[in-house]
C-alpha cells in the first residue's frame, strides 16, 4: 500500500466559537450553487495533488485485508502496518485495525482513511460497521468529490451510507489551500442522498471576518431546490437610503414554491414582497405582491401586485391572464425596477386572453385594461379598455404560389366618462388579402390585392354620426432580382439585390372616425415595402407609391456567415397623402420619403457594427441616425460605442452611449456605461463597477448615477456576494448590467 502524501487532505483548522455581526440570516438559494469546473478561473482545481484511494470491486460480500502484519483469533482479525481493508464499494486504510468478522465492525487507531468513492474521511481513529456503513470517528478532515467541498470536525458520526453528522465543524467549497470563506458550526449534517446540508449555531467568515450568524442554516449539496434564506441583498439609494432585503425561499412541493422578501429601507420603512409560483400539467403562473405600509416619505401605503397565469384547457384552447396593479404613479420611480416593469413604463397592462388555435386559423378573445404609471401623463392619455376584443386570423396556401389571409377584429372600446369626453363604441374590421408569388431563386414577383372594411357603432358620438363605415381597397406588386458573384479568390460571395415595390390605396375621408388605438408609424427601412402609414385600424392611409431599393451582401463561402449587408431605398410618391391622424392636419405633399440607409458588418471575429440612417434630401438634413460599433477580441471582453439622433419635435433625442466590459486580470472584469444626452447636455446614466470571480466565491460592486423624469439624479451602489455551495442570490446587478451593456456576460 502506498502511504498518504503529507498534503493529501487539508490541515484541520482549530474550531473557534464566535458570535458574528452580519447582514442577516444566510442560507442557500434555489439556483445551482456549484460552479462547473470549466467556468472556474485557471488554477482552481479543487484538490490538486490529492491521491484518491482506489477501490477494489468485490462480490458476494467478500472482505479483503492487506497489511504488513495480520493476526487472526477466531472471528477477530488484527492488522498493523499499511493496513488496507476492502469491502464492496468501500476502503478503509489505517495504521492499526481490529476487525470482528461476526459483528462486521472495525476499530482503528492512528492515521485512518475511509473512502466510499465520493467522500474521503481522514481521521485519528474510530469504530466502523462495514455492513451497515455506520460509525464514529475522532478529529476528522473530509473531502467530498461530488459537491466539491471540504471541512473538518472534532467528531464525526456516520448514521447511514450518505448521512454524516459532525460536531464542532467547519465547511467550505474553496479548493484545498484556499481559505476564503468558512462556515463554522457546532453541529453540521450532510445528507448526500437528499442533497441537503444543515448547520446549527453557525457563523460565516469571509476573508477571516465574520459576516453573518444564524442559529440554523440549511443549504443544498447539489442543484436540487430547497427551502431556506437566500443571500441578503444590500445597497444604498438616493430615494431609499440604506436598502437591505433578506429573501426566504420555501420549496413547498416539486411544482409549488414561494419566496418571501422582507425589504428594509432606511428612508421608507419595511416592505414585504411575496412571490408564489405554481406549475401543473395544464396550467402555471406567478403571483407577485409587494406591500409597504405607511411610507415614511409620503405617509401612504404603497403596493405592487401582479398575477401571470396560463392554462391549457384543451390541446387547442388556451387561457392567458396578466393582471397588475400599483398603488401610485411614483412607485417604480421610488423603489427601482420591478422584475417585469421599469421606471420608464408608462402603463400597466391588465389582460385576459382566450385563444383557439387551428392549422388554418386562430381565434382569440381578449379583455384588456391599463393603469397609468407615468407621472407626466394625464388621465385623458390612458388607453381605451377593450371589453372585449375578438380577433380571427386565418390563411391558407392554395398551391402554385397562391395564398389568402384574413384578419378580422370585433372590439368594444370603453373608458371612464370623467376622464375625457372622447367617444366610446364598437368597431368591426375586416381585412382580407390574396397574393401570388413566383420565385425562381434569382427572381421573384409577388402581386397582392386586398380590401379593408371597418364599421363603427358609437355610444358617445362627440358630434360624430352614430354609425360610420369605411371601405378601402389596396393593391401592391413586389418584385426583385438577386445577382451573385464570387470575390476574394472565391472565398466570399457577393450579391446584388435590386427591388421595386408598387403600392396603391385610394383616399377615403375618415375625419369622422374617432381615434381609439391608432398612431403614426415611425418611418424606417422596413416601412419602404408597406402600405401602412399608421399603426392601428382607425386610419388607413391613402398612397400611390413606388419604392426602389438596392441591397448588397457579402457571405463567407465556407461558413455561410454574412459579413456585410448594405441597403438603400426610397419611396417615390405619385400623389399627395390626404389622410392624417388628426382631421385638421395638412396633406403630405412631399414627392419622396427620406432616403433610408441600413447596414451591418462583421470584420473577423472581433468587430461588428450596424447602423440606420434616414436622410431628408429636400431639407438636406438627417432625421434619424442610429449607429453602433462593437469590439470583442476575446471572451468576456466587449466595448460598445453607439450614437442615436432623431428629429421628432418634443420627442427628439440626441444621445451617445458607451459601454464596456473588459478583463483587467483573469479573474477581474471592469464594467462601465456612459449614456449622455447631447441635446440636454447632461448625463443620463453613469455606471461603473467590478466583478471578481475566485475559485469559490464571486463579488459584484457597481455604482450607478441615473437621471430621473423629475429632473433629479439618483445615486445607488449595488453589492453582490456569492459563496459557491452555500448561497447565491441575484441582487439585481446582473439584470441591470444586461440591460445597459450589450453582450454582457455575468461571471458564474
Amino acid at each position: 500500500m502506498s502511504r498518504r502524501p503529507p498534503n493529501s487532505v487539508p490541515h484541520r483548522r482549530p474550531i473557534a466559537r464566535q458570535v458574528a455581526v452580519g447582514l442577516g440570516l444566510v442560507s442557500a438559494s434555489l439556483a445551482p450553487v456549484t460552479v462547473p469546473a470549466d467556468d472556474r478561473p485557471a488554477g482552481c482545481e479543487f484538490a490538486p495533488g490529492i491521491e484518491w484511494p482506489e477501490l477494489r470491486p468485490l462480490e458476494g460480500g467478500l472482505t479483503e485485508i492487506d497489511a504488513d502484519h495480520v493476526r487472526r483469533e477466531g472471528e477477530r482479525v488484527s492488522a498493523t502496518g499499511n493496513v488496507q481493508l476492502f469491502e464492496a464499494d468501500q476502503r478503509l486504510d489505517a495504521d492499526f485495525l481490529e476487525y470482528d468478522r461476526a459483528a462486521g465492525s472495525a476499530r482503528t487507531e492512528g492515521d485512518t482513511r475511509l473512502f466510499d468513492g465520493d467522500l474521503l474521511l481522514h481521521t485519528q481513529g474510530g469504530e466502523y460497521r462495514l455492513d451497515a456503513e455506520t460509525g464514529e470517528f475522532r478529529r476528522i478532515d473530509f473531502l467530498v468529490q461530488s459537491i466539491p467541498a471540504r471541512g473538518s470536525a472534532a467528531l464525526g458520526i456516520q448514521q447511514a451510507p450518505h448521512l454524516h453528522e459532525f460536531e464542532d465543524a467547519e465547511y467550505t467549497t474553496c479548493p484545498v489551500g484556499n481559505d476564503s470563506w468558512w462556515l463554522r458550526t457546532r453541529d453540521l449534517k450532510l445528507n448526500r442522498e437528499t442533497g441537503v446540508g444543515v448547520a446549527r449555531n453557525a457563523t460565516i467568515r469571509f476573508k477571516g471576518v465574520p459576516i453573518a450568524y444564524t442559529p440554523y442554516i440549511s443549504f443544498p449539496l447539489d442543484d436540487r431546490r430547497k427551502s431556506g434564506f437566500l443571500l441578503p441583498r444590500a445597497g444604498t439609494g438616493g430615494r431609499t437610503g440604506f436598502d437591505l432585503a433578506t429573501p426566504w425561499y420555501w420549496n413547498i412541493a416539486p411544482n409549488y414554491d414561494a419566496t418571501f422578501t422582507p425589504r428594509i429601507m432606511q428612508d421608507r420603512g419595511m416592505m414585504l414582497g411575496t412571490e408564489f409560483r405554481y406549475l401543473q400539467p395544464r396550467h402555471n403562473g406567478i403571483l407577485d405582491v409587494r406591500y409597504l405600509p405607511d411610507d415614511r416619505q409620503t405617509g401612504e401605503d404603497r403596493h405592487f401586485a401582479q398575477w401571470r397565469h396560463q392554462t391549457r384547457i384543451t390541446s387547442n384552447l388556451n387561457l392567458r391572464v396578466n393582471a397588475a396593479d400599483v398603488s401610485d404613479r411614483e412607485y417604480f420611480f421610488d423603489f427601482g425596477n420591478s422584475d417585469r416593469y421599469g421606471g420608464s413604463t408608462p402603463f400597466l397592462r391588465r389582460s385576459a386572453d382566450l385563444s383557439w388555435n387551428q392549422p388554418a386559423f386562430r381565434l382569440q378573445t381578449r379583455i384588456e385594461d391599463y393603469q397609468i404609471v407615468d407621472p407626466d401623463l394625464s388621465g385623458a392619455g390612458e388607453p381605451y379598455q377593450r371589453l372585449p376584443q375578438i380577433t380571427l386570423e386565418a390563411g391558407e396556401y392554395l398551391g402554385r404560389g397562391l395564398s389568402w389571409d384574413l384578419d378580422t377584429e370585433l372590439v368594444r372600446f370603453e373608458r371612464d366618462e370623467d376622464l375625457s369626453g372622447r367617444p366610446v363604441g364598437t368597431r368591426l374590421d375586416l381585412n382580407p388579402e390574396v397574393r401570388w408569388r413566383h420565385d425562381t431563386g434569382g427572381f421573384f414577383f409577388e402581386p397582392a390585392v386586398g380590401i379593408r372594411h371597418t364599421r363603427y357603432e358609437l355610444d358617445r358620438q362627440d358630434n360624430r354620426p352614430e354609425s360610420i363605415s369605411r371601405t378601402v381597397p389596396r393593391a401592391s406588386i413586389d418584385t426583385g432580382l438577386i445577382f451573385e458573384r464570387p470575390i476574394a479568390d472565391g472565398g466570399h460571395l457577393q450579391t446584388l439585390e435590386p427591388r421595386i415595390f408598387y403600392g396603391y390605396a385610394p383616399y377615403r375621408n375618415q375625419d369622422d372616425i374617432p381615434i381609439f388605438d391608432t398612431g403614426e408609424a415611425d418611418f424606417s427601412f422596413d416601412n419602404l415595402f408597406s402600405l401602412d402609414r399608421f399603426v392601428g385600424v382607425d386610419r388607413v392611409g391613402d398612397t400611390h407609391q413606388i419604392t426602389t431599393a438596392l441591397t448588397t451582401r457579402i457571405f463567407d463561402q465556407q461558413t455561410g456567415r454574412e459579413r456585410l449587408s448594405l441597403s438603400a431605398g426610397q419611396i417615390h410618391y405619385l400623389e399627395d397623402r390626404e389622410v392624417r391622424r388628426s382631421p385638421g392636419d395638412d396633406p403630405l405633399t412631399n414627392s419622396r420619403s427620406d432616403l433610408a440607409l441600413e447596414g451591418r458588418v462583421r470584420i473577423g471575429d472581433a468587430w461588428d457594427g450596424r447602423g440606420s440612417i434616414l436622410y431628408n434630401r429636400d431639407a438636406g438634413e438627417t432625421t434619424l441616425a442610429a449607429v453602433s460599433v462593437g469590439y470583442s477580441p476575446r471572451e468576456r471582453a466587449r466595448i460598445n460605442v453607439g450614437y442615436r439622433q432623431r428629429e421628432a419635435g418634443a420627442r427628439s433625442i440626441d444621445q451617445t452611449d458607451i459601454s464596456v466590459m473588459w478583463p483587467v486580470t483573469e479573474r477581474i472584469d471592469a464594467i462601465g456605461r456612459w449614456n449622455y444626452s447631447l441635446q440636454e447636455e447632461r448625463d443620463l446614466e453613469l455606471l461603473a463597477g467590478l466583478q471578481y470571480r475566485s475559485c469559490c466565491y464571486g463579488i459584484h460592486v457597481v455604482a450607478r448615477r441615473s437621471y430621473g423624469f423629475d429632473g433629479t439624479y439618483d445615486n445607488s451602489i449595488y453589492f453582490q456576494l456569492t459563496l459557491d455551495g452555500l448561497a447565491r442570490f441575484d441582487s439585481g446587478v446582473d439584470s441591470l448590467l444586461r440591460e445597459g451593456i450589450a453582450g454582457y456576460d455575468a461571471r458564474p
